[in-house]
């Protein structure tokens, strides 16, 4: 009788630690505090001040892609007007917004840092970067443009000469 309920005993413990065993897959991602704003850009590939104009969200999240309009670069390719990145799971933007963008560049395609600074323009504290640059499409494109070609000088000629008629 003794060895019965030993038997009994054991088997009910080992059920029991059986079915109380949980084996759900489960990750997170936690970030630390970030990093000051300069030693943010000295590890980013790309750092710029740029409107969302659109916004391509998908099923797979490696193909979700954000546009921007780049109005300031610190750190980047300068001359371009527009910035494409692509989706790292964690960021939300909203069409319209103006953000601080710190970015990594990975097989070509440019996303978002991790745990970052990158965020709304209005919070996040830039002077310690310093005056950023403006792209040189925006550049060009302000005020008066030049014409380059012979053709296009002859153009702006007559345009001139028939507004004047």
């Amino acid at each position: 009788m003794k060895k019965g309920i030993l038997i009994a005993v054991s088997l009910s413990l080992v059920v029991g630690l059986w079915l109380g065993i949980d084996n759900t897959d489960v990750s997170a991602l936690s970030c630390a505090e970030p990093r000051e704003v300069t030693e943010e850009l000295k590890i980013s590939d790309a750092v710029f001040r740029g409107t969302l104009t659109s916004s391509n969200p998908e099923a797979d999240m490696s193909k979700t892609h954000y546009e921007f309009q780049v109005s300031e670069w610190w750190k980047g390719e300068h001359t371009s007007s527009t910035v494409k990145l692509y989706s790292n799971g964690w960021e939300s933007f909203e069409p319209g917004k103006e953000y601080i963008v710190f970015v990594d560049k990975s097989e070509k395609r440019l996303t978002p840092r991790l745990c970052g600074n990158t965020g709304l323009f209005s919070s996040v504290d830039v002077t310690a970067l310093g005056e950023g640059i403006l792209p040189e499409k925006l550049v060009q494109s302000s005020g008066n443009p030049r014409p380059d070609g012979l053709l296009q000088v002859f153009m702006e000629w007559i345009r001139d000469l028939l507004g004047k008629i």
